[in-house]
Parts: C-alpha cells; structure tokens; sequence
C-alpha cells in the first residue's frame, strides 16, 4: 500500500514538475518569438556617386533692359498722342505732339537773321576787299582800312551767331515731337491731350525694352564663393558664357536660357550679398519687367558628387544624419555634411563615401542605438507579400 501511494505522489511531482519548466519555457520561447517579432526589419542601400553640374537657386527679379521716361523738354500745350496705352513701339516712332506754333515762328525768324548776317557779311568782305587795295596806294586812310576789317570779322560773327541761333531754334521745334528712343512697350499715359506742358511735368508715359531682357538676382557672399569654385562664375569674362535658366511664378520652366553677363564687383555691407544679372531672349513677352522668378545658374563643368536620396536624411538638433546598422546589427546615427540639394537628392561633403550602406527602408520603426533585423531582397519581398 506505501509503495503505491509512493507511486502516486512521485507521479503528482514529477507532472507538477513538468507544467512549471513547460511554463518557464513557454515563457521564454514566447518574449524570444515577441523580442524577434518588435525588432525592426530594414533594408540597406549603398551610397552613389553621380555625374553632374554643379547649381545654385536664388530667387531673382526681370529687369527692363532700357526703361526710358519720355518728359516734355520744352513749354506748350498737348496737341495729339499718336498711340494706344500699352502698344509695342518701335525707336523713332512718334508718340506726342506739342503745340509747334510758336517753336515754328522762331525757327523761321532764325532763319532769316541768319540769311540777313550771311548778306552783311558778304557786303563787310567786298568792303574790306576794296579797302586794302586802296590802302595799298595810299588813297584811303589805315584807319578807314582798319575799319572795314573790324567790319567784316563782326559780319563773319554775326553769321556764326545767328547760326547757332537757328539751330536751338530748330532744335526746340523738333522736341515738339516727342519719337520713342528705344524699341518697346509704352505704359500707362500720365498727361492727356490739351494739358499744358514743361519740363518740370514729369514723365508723360514711359517706354521699356522687352527683348532681349534681364535677370537681376543676388546671392551671400559664401554662394559666391562656391559659384567661383566651381567654375559657374569664370575667372575672366572672355572665358565660356555661364548658362542660367529661370522658373517663372506658376512654376513653368522659361523655354530660353539666359547668360550671365555681369556680376558686381563687391559684396554690400548692408545685406552681405552680391549682385549678379543675366540677360534672356524674350520674343513672346513672357518675362515682365519687375516680376519675381527663381534663378538657376549652373556650372559648365561636369563633376562627380556623393549623395544620397533626400527620403533617407534625417534632421535633430545636432544636424542632418542617416541610420547605419554596425557590426552588432544595432541601429546607429551617421551625422553627415550637405553643401547643395540636387534634383531629390543630397550632396554630401563629409560623412559618407561611396559604396557605404545606410538603412533605406522601415526608417519609421528605427530606434537609434537598438537592434534592427536587417532584411534580404528576397526577404524583403516575402514580408512585403504577407502585408
């Protein structure tokens, strides 16, 4: 009887036994299989090195390459306009009318004092001729020849005078025709007609140019440096024209790529910048005096850059930074140095080299200095499959 019960309570053990390592066990499998489970699977890419030209972005303004004020540059009243408010002019064309009146009756009035002093004059020589060959024989007095020469070189500066006469005269009724000194657009008319006019009116209208055009922009002193270093801005002007393009404000590319043609020659001490300018085409009018673009200007040099996708490069407050997994298959921060965004990429200057892996897919779930599962292609794929 003692050795059955003995029997009996070494089997009641031996099962308790049993359901509290199968327990430990279970628990054990189970926070291994949870552990395996919470550890973030990530995939690698490698670092690339691109071909390319170097580019710099600065915000920029079209600027009139002429932009004229026609003004008034004599008195009278505002007879005609010979145009419609935004027409395209063309250099000489004529634009306004002052009353000529009074300009034309001087004119004519110089005209003929100049042709009365070319008359005196002609009297004066003839008199002076006669004079000196009569003083030759002693029939006249030297001081009667004296003055028929004083006589005729008053005459000569008669003329001289009412010539420059004529010529203001003339020159103050032809600015009673106001003609357009350039090719362009004319704006918004200031004066109307019958108004009275002076040279203290102001602009009446004004005239810009349209084609070609230019791009004023400005970049900080350190942009400028990086456009010399890369060759954008040539040492000397005769050297390759830079190309620069510009994005217009609906975000359209403009179809015709300008050239930079001059840059400032210091950097303003009030806004640390300096100023640059390109000069487009613009036979459509597409860019409009005083509006705003985006300026691109890049390098004719073709280098060879690292980046990295933009996705990848993560920000905190010490910097810009991507994941890289260590030898220990942990998680770990790569802090890294851009210069210049290129297409949806990052160039980096420091940090990274070519051929480095960094950690391109499940970003969201990565904790920096912990574990990450790091996936194969085909892995990759099959947990893409379940999801």
């Amino acid at each position: 009887m003692k050795k059955k019960i003995g029997i009996v309570l070494l089997v009641i053990v031996a099962l308790i036994a049993f359901r509290w390592i199968n327990g430990k066990f279970g628990e054990f499998m189970r926070a291994k299989m949870m552990g395996a489970m919470m550890t973030p699977k990530v995939k690698l890419s490698q670092v690339g090195e691109i071909e390319y030209k170097n580019e710099i972005e600065a915000p920029g303004r079209v600027v009139a390459k002429y932009s004229v004020d026609l003004v008034a540059r004599v008195d009278g009243y505002l007879l005609e306009k010979k145009f419609n408010e935004g027409d395209y002019v063309k250099k000489g064309q004529l634009l306004f009318v002052i009353e000529p009146q009074q300009y034309l009756i001087a004119l004519n009035k110089a005209q003929a004092d100049l042709a009365t002093a070319k008359a005196q004059a002609i009297k004066a020589s003839k008199d002076f001729a006669r004079s000196k060959e009569l003083v030759a024989k002693d029939y006249i007095a030297k001081s009667t020849y004296d003055d028929t020469l004083a006589q005729r070189d008053v005459a000569n500066a008669n003329v001289k005078a009412a010539t420059a006469a004529l010529n203001d005269a003339r020159r103050n009724y032809n600015y009673t025709r106001i003609t357009s000194p350039i090719d362009g657009r004319i704006g918004m008319l200031n004066v109307t007609q019958g108004n009275y006019v002076s040279t203290q009116s102001g602009a009446l209208a004004r005239v810009v140019s349209t084609n070609p055009i230019y791009v004023t922009y400005n970049v900080d002193s350190k942009q400028f440096a990086n456009l010399r270093d890369s060759e954008i801005i040539p040492k000397n002007k005769g050297e390759q024209p830079i190309s620069v393009e510009v994005t217009l404000p609906d975000g359209t590319k403009y179809e015709h790529k300008g050239v930079e043609d001059f840059w400032d020659n210091q950097i303003s001490q009030t806004t640390g910048t300096i100023a640059l300018r390109a000069t487009f085409a613009n036979p459509d009018n597409r860019l409009i005096p005083g509006d705003f673009v985006k300026v691109k200007v890049y390098s004719n040099k073709i280098q060879k850059k690292v980046v990295i996708p933009q996705d990848y490069v993560l920000q905190d407050s010490t910097g810009r930074y991507v994941y890289v997994v260590d030898k220990d298959s942990v998680a770990r921060k790569k802090y890294v140095k851009i210069s210049n965004e290129y297409q949806k990429f990052w160039v980096v200057t420091d940090g990274l080299n070519v051929g480095d892996e960094f950690i391109s897919e499940g970003l969201v779930k990565v904790i920096a200095d912990k574990p990450v599962v790091v996936l194969k292609d085909d892995e990759l794929i099959k947990l893409k499959d379940k999801k």
